[in-house]
C-alpha cells in the first residue's frame, strides 16, 4: 500500500499539470508522460483582461475585453500500438464582457463594442502520440523509468459549439472550426540534483471561415497562428515545483468581406507558475501571464488556477 501511494505521489508532483489549448498556451508540464492507465480531472479557471476576444484567437484593437473562463479537462493517458498516446477533452464554460470599438473593413462604419456574454464555449479535443522517448509504460514500470528525450505528435480540433450570435459584438463562441497541430518536446536533466524539465511545443493553428461574422459583414478569413511555447520548471521538493513561461504568437489576421481588419498578431508573452501537491491524488498549480513585447497592440493579462485530481 505505502509503495502505490508513493508511486502516486511521484506522478502528481511531476506529471500532473494537463493543460488547456488555448491561445495563451497549454501551460507548464502539460506535455510530460503519464502512466498509461491513468485518468485525470482537472477544473480550470483563468480570468483574462486584455484586447482579445473570448477564445483568444482574435486581436481587437482598441478594446478592453474581460473574460472569465471555467474549463473541466478529463485526460487519459493509453497504449496505442505499443506507443504512448493520451486523449484530452476540455468543455469551456465562461463569461465575457467588453468595451471599446471596431471599423467594420467592408463599410468603414465605426461600431461600439459593449457587450457581455454568459454560457458555454467552443468544446476542444485533443490528442498526442509519443515518436521518440515515450515508452507506453504502466505506473510500476513508469516511476523507475529513467526519462530522456521526448518528442511527440500533437492534433487538436475545436468544435464551433459555443453560445454565438452575430448581432452581438463579443460571443464566447467562434463560430468557426479550428485544426491546430505541433510537435512538443521535453527534455529532463538535473540542476544542483534538482529535476528539471524543459519543454518547447511550435505548433500551427487553422481556422475555417466564419460566414456569419459580427459587424453585419458577409465573411471573416483569418490567417493560420504560428505559436512557440516553452517552459523552464524545477521540483524544489517532493511536493513542490515553479518555472517560467515563454510564448511567441505570431499571424491569425483576419480579413472581413475582402478588407484587411489590420490585426496580424506578433507578440511574446511570459510569466511564472508553481505547483503542489496536496495529497498522492490531488495537486495544483497557479499561473501569471502578460505581454513581454509586441508590435501588435497586444495586451494582456492572464491569472491561471487549476486542481487535478488523479484516478
Amino acid at each position: 500500500m505505502m509503495r502505490k501511494v508513493a508511486l502516486l505521489i511521484f506522478v502528481a508532483i511531476f506529471l500532473i499539470s494537463p493543460g488547456v489549448t488555448r491561445a495563451q498556451g497549454d501551460g507548464p508540464r502539460s506535455q510530460l508522460l503519464l502512466p498509461v492507465g491513468v485518468n485525470v480531472l482537472v477544473p480550470t479557471y483563468l480570468n483574462l483582461s486584455g484586447n482579445y476576444n473570448f477564445a483568444e484567437s482574435i486581436l481587437v484593437q482598441d478594446a478592453d475585453i474581460t473574460s472569465d473562463v471555467f474549463v473541466l479537462t478529463y485526460m487519459r493517458a493509453f497504449s496505442l500500438a505499443g506507443r504512448y498516446a493520451q486523449i484530452w477533452v476540455n468543455p469551456i464554460f465562461g463569461a465575457v464582457d467588453g468595451s471599446g470599438s471596431v471599423v467594420n473593413a467592408s463599410t468603414g462604419n465605426t461600431i461600439v463594442l459593449e457587450s457581455d456574454a454568459r454560457g458555454l464555449g467552443d468544446l476542444l479535443v485533443n490528442f498526442k502520440v509519443g515518436l521518440i522517448g515515450t515508452p507506453a509504460l504502466k505506473l510500476p514500470e513508469f516511476a523507475t523509468q529513467q526519462q530522456k528525450f521526448q518528442l511527440s505528435a500533437f492534433g487538436s480540433i475545436s468544435a464551433p459549439i459555443g453560445e454565438y450570435d452575430s448581432d452581438r459584438p463579443l460571443n464566447l463562441g467562434t463560430n468557426v472550426w479550428v485544426f491546430r497541430v505541433g510537435v512538443p518536446m521535453v527534455l529532463p536533466f538535473k540542476l544542483f540534483e534538482k529535476p528539471v524539465f524543459f519543454e518547447f511545443f511550435p505548433s500551427v493553428a487553422f481556422y475555417t471561415d466564419n460566414n456569419d461574422p459580427t459587424l453585419g459583414a458577409d465573411v471573416r478569413e483569418q490567417d493560420p497562428l504560428y505559436m512557440i511555447e516553452s517552459h523552464l520548471t524545477c521540483n524544489f521538493t517532493p511536493k513542490l515545483w515553479g518555472g517560467l513561461d515563454l510564448r511567441y504568437r505570431y499571424g491569425a489576421a483576419t480579413t472581413t468581406d475582402g478588407v484587411s481588419d489590420d490585426n496580424t498578431q506578433d507578440v511574446l508573452g511570459g510569466g511564472v507558475s508553481i505547483g503542489y501537491s496536496f495529497h498522492p491524488a490531488i495537486s495544483m498549480q497557479a499561473s501569471y501571464g502578460q505581454v513581454l513585447s509586441e508590435k501588435d497592440g497586444s495586451d494582456l493579462d492572464m491569472i491561471r488556477l487549476k486542481l487535478a485530481f488523479m484516478f
